[in-house]
């Protein structure tokens, strides 16, 4: 077995395409992260670039952390309306 330290640091032998290509898909990823639906092979190079790439590793987590509280956020003022009576 590997230790997944290596695995970072040395990267992977799968096609990565790239920090530009990774731009192009990072919102779609994130959100199928956040509805549970990730296909693994849509994403295959993407995650490749991620497991290499440790800025689009961070950016990634970055633009989920603020979608998930943008999420929260608009679930707690869905509930505070429905409170009120405005739902």
């Amino acid at each position: 077995m590997t230790d997944p330290r290596f695995h970072r640091l040395l990267g992977t032998a799968d096609h990565d395409p790239g920090c530009d290509a990774g731009l192009d898909v990072i919102d779609v990823y994130c959100e199928a992260v956040l509805r549970g639906d990730v296909d693994r092979d849509r994403f295959r190079d993407f995650l490749t670039h991620l497991g290499n790439c440790t800025t689009c590793r961070e950016d990634t987590e970055s633009l989920l952390a603020v979608l998930r509280d943008l999420g929260d956020e608009e679930s707690a003022s869905e509930r505070s309306g429905e409170q009120l009576g405005e739902g």
